[in-house]
C-alpha cells in the first residue's frame, strides 16, 4: 500500500501574549482536501485546538500550538474518506524538530525513531488495528477471543512502558490510553454480543483493575471519556453518597472537581421537581456548602421550578418571530396554549407537523391556541424548515437557548399546555399524533 509522507518542522518561539511558549509548525500537505489540527494533550479547551492553515502553494500548512511541559501532543488529520488521531512527543526543552507523518490508508505513524515515539506509534497502530477487527467481527468472535483482545490493550501498554524507559508523563498517558481503550472496547463488545443474543461471560472488572489505580492522576483529566468511566466505577447511591465515595477513593483535585460537576449536574437534570422541590433544594444547598461549589448550581435548580404545574411560563426567556420581533408569552393570556418545542434537525419533530396543522384546523376559533417554539441554535435553519413544511400561525424561535434549560427538557419534540393565566397545566402533554390529544384539548374549560 502506498504511503504518504508529511514533513513537519517545529521550532520554539514566543507567541502573543508575550511569554507564552509555542511551537511553530509547518506541515507538507499531500492532498488539498486534508485538514490538520494540533493541540497539547494537557489542554482540552477549544482554544487549544489549532487548525493548520494552507499557504498559497497549497503544499504546506502552518500554525502555532502552545507548548506542553510534558511534551505530548495530538495531531488530528481528516479528509472526506477518513480521520486519524496520533499522539506524538517533542520534549519541551528541545528547540526544534523535523519529522514526517506516514499515512498508509489505515493508520498513522511518525518517522520519529526515539524510544518514546516508537512506543506511542507501536501502541496506537496496534490498537487501531484491533478496533477495526472488533468493529467488523465482534458478533462472530468467541468470548475467549474478545477477552484476549481486551486484556491485550493493557498488557501491550505495560510491556512497551517497561521496555521503553519512558518519561513519567508518557508512561501515565499510555496507561490511561490503554485503560480507556479496553473499557470502551468492552462496552462495545458487550453491546454487539447482546445484539447477537450471546453473552460475553465476563465483566469489565475481570479484565480491568480498579479505575482509581489508573485514572486518579491529573493526566486522566485530558481524556474526554475518563470522567464517565470514573462515575460508572463509583458505588451506586444518592448524590451525597456518591460524592462521599468520590472523596474517599480519589485524591487528584482535577479529577474530583470534574466528577463533582458531572454528578451535581446529573442530579439537577434528573430531579423530580414536581414532587419534591423543597427537599431537593435543601439537599443541593447542603452539598454546595459542604464542597464549596458555585452558587450557580442553586440558581439553575431554582429556575427549574418552571416545570411544576401551576408555575408561570419562564420569565426572561427571549422569543422572537420570523421577522425578528420579540414576543412576550403573556400575549396568549386568556387562552389555553398548546406549546410545541421542536428543532429543524429533529426528524420526529418534523413528522408531527402535519398532525399539528390538522389540530389547528380542528380547534380554529376555539379557546386553544397553538404555539411552536424552535430551539435551533441558529435562525436560518429554522426559517428554512418552516418554509419547507409550510408552517404557519404562531411560529417563534428561542434565540437565547434558555427555554429548554429552564423547562428541564431532555428530548424533543416536547409538548406542554398552559392555562388561561399563563400557568403550566400539563408538563408532558400528548403529541399531536396521539389519539388522546383531541379529547384532552376539548376538555379544557
Amino acid at each position: 500500500m502506498k504511503s504518504t509522507y508529511i514533513t513537519i518542522a517545529l521550532a520554539m518561539c514566543t507567541a502573543i501574549p508575550a511569554g507564552a511558549a509555542t511551537l511553530d509548525l509547518t506541515v507538507g500537505m499531500p492532498a488539498e482536501d486534508l485538514r490538520m489540527f494540533v493541540r497539547p494533550v494537557n489542554d482540552t479547551s477549544r482554544e487549544a485546538l489549532v487548525e493548520l492553515t494552507a499557504d498559497e502553494s497549497r503544499r504546506n500548512a502552518k500554525g502555532q500550538v502552545n507548548v506542553n511541559p510534558d511534551g505530548l501532543y495530538y495531531l488530528f488529520v481528516s479528509n472526506s474518506n477518513a480521520q486519524y488521531s496520533l499522539p506524538f512527543y517533542i520534549p519541551a526543552d528541545k528547540p526544534a524538530s523535523e519529522f514526517s507523518l506516514i499515512l498508509d490508508g489505515t493508520t498513522t505513524a511518525t518517522s520519529l525513531s526515539d524510544n518514546v515515539n516508537s512506543a506511542l506509534n507501536t501502541y496506537t497502530t496496534s490498537q487501531t488495528q484491533n478496533s477495526k477487527i472488533l468493529g467488523a467481527k465482534a458478533e462472530s468472535l468467541s468470548p475467549e477471543q474478545i477477552r484476549s483482545m481486551l486484556t491485550g490493550c493493557i498488557t501491550e501498554a505495560d510491556s512497551l512502558i517497561g521496555l521503553g524507559h519512558l518519561p513519567t508523563a508518557v508512561a501515565d498517558f499510555m496507561r490511561i490510553q490503554a485503560y480507556i481503550a479496553a473499557s470502551d472496547a468492552y462496552r462495545f463488545a458487550d453491546y454487539m454480543t447482546m445484539r447477537a443474543k450471546r453473552q460475553l461471560g465476563f465483566g469489565s472488572a475481570d479484565i480491568l483493575p480498579a479505575a482509581s489505580t489508573v485514572l486518579d492522576t491529573p493526566m486522566a483529566a485530558s481524556f474526554p471519556t475518563a470522567p464517565q468511566i470514573i462515575i460508572a466505577s463509583l458505588p451506586q447511591g444518592t448524590l451525597e453518597e456518591r460524592l462521599a465515595a468520590l472523596d474517599n477513593i480519589y485524591k487528584t483535585p482535577e479529577i474530583k472537581g470534574r466528577i463533582r460537576e458531572l454528578l451535581v449536574s446529573s442530579f439537577i437534570d434528573s430531579f423530580d421537581y414536581a414532587n419534591d422541590f423543597a427537599n431537593g433544594e435543601a439537599r443541593l444547598k447542603a452539598v454546595v456548602e459542604q464542597y464549596s461549589l458555585p452558587q450557580t448550581y442553586l440558581t439553575i435548580f431554582r429556575a427549574r421550578l418552571a416545570t411544576i404545574p401551576g408555575t408561570p411560563f419562564p420569565a426572561g426567556v427571549t422569543l422572537v418571530d420570523n421577522e425578528g420581533n420579540k414576543v412576550d408569552f403573556s400575549k396568549f393570556k386568556g387562552k389555553f396554549v398548546y406549546v410545541d418545542l421542536w428543532a429543524s434537525w429533529c426528524g420526529p419533530c418534523c413528522k408531527e407537523v402535519p398532525y399539528l396543522q390538522e389540530l389547528e384546523k380542528d380547534f380554529e376559533n376555539s379557546d386553544v391556541v397553538f404555539v411552536s417554539i424552535s430551539i435551533d441554535s441558529a435562525k436560518e435553519p429554522w426559517l428554512k424548515k418552516m418554509g419547507q413544511l409550510n408552517m404557519h400561525g404562531n411560529q417563534l424561535w428561542n434565540s437565547d437557548g434558555e427555554l429548554p434549560k429552564q423547562l428541564n427538557i431532555r428530548g424533543i419534540p416536547h409538548f406542554l399546555i398552559y392555562d388561561r393565566e399563563g400557568k403550566l397545566l400539563d408538563y408532558d402533554a400528548p403529541r399531536p399524533s396521539s389519539e388522546k390529544i383531541k379529547a384532552l384539548l376539548q376538555s379544557l374549560k
